[in-house]
């Protein structure tokens, strides 16, 4: 259990679920340390006993939100699926994640990636980076990409292309409407 007693994770999760909740209505610079306690039903000492600041625990959120969908990333890397089939059912997986959320989460999510450096750190990347090369040795497994293209010209890519998104941070929705094009761009591209 890390050193915390069940009541501790109980009310970490508690927390952790009232910030998602919030992440999800409101702007991430109109939510207070005490919105949360109070929706929580803890005072803040208790949050920041837990947490060092508010951009910690919502890095925390968020990071726990995204690991759910790396790990159905690396399913769909893992799967019997060719690497153009992984590639799409990664994309459309994406797609849908960000249309579960709602329009304030996702803008929450590209604001704080857009204007904190520190948001994306370097675990994330790391096991992004991992994810990507598992994804590009699917695709010279099937002959799908253009072997004179190194892994790491093509990790440039995914990079520009994740640096790329960050003008979007205040219209998520017109990345979104852009999805098929930018897939079949990339895709034909790599050939």
């Amino acid at each position: 259990m890390n050193g915390y007693t069940k009541n501790k994770l109980e009310k970490m999760a508690k927390i952790e679920r009232v910030t998602l909740d919030l992440l999800n209505q409101f702007p991430i610079k109109t939510i207070a340390m005490t919105d949360i306690a109070q929706a929580a039903g803890v005072s803040k000492v208790t949050i920041f006993n837990y947490y060092d600041s508010k951009q910690m625990l919502i890095k925390k959120v968020i990071f726990d939100h995204f690991q759910m969908i790396y790990d159905q990333y690396d399913r769909i890397v893992s799967s019997d699926l060719s690497f153009e089939a992984a590639y799409r059912a990664i994309t459309q997986f994406q797609l849908a994640a960000m249309q579960q959320n709602t329009a304030c989460l996702n803008q929450n999510i590209m604001t704080l990636y857009a204007t904190d450096p520190t948001f994306y750190d370097q675990a994330a990347r790391d096991q992004s980076q991992q994810l990507m090369l598992a994804l590009i040795g699917k695709g010279r497994t099937d002959g799908f990409i253009n072997p004179r293209y190194s892994d790491d010209t093509i990790l440039s890519l995914f990079q520009i292309y994740s640096e790329g998104m960050k003008i979007f941070g205040e219209t998520p929705d017109k990345l979104l409407a852009m999805t098929d094009d930018l897939t079949a761009i990339f895709l034909n591209g790599l050939r």
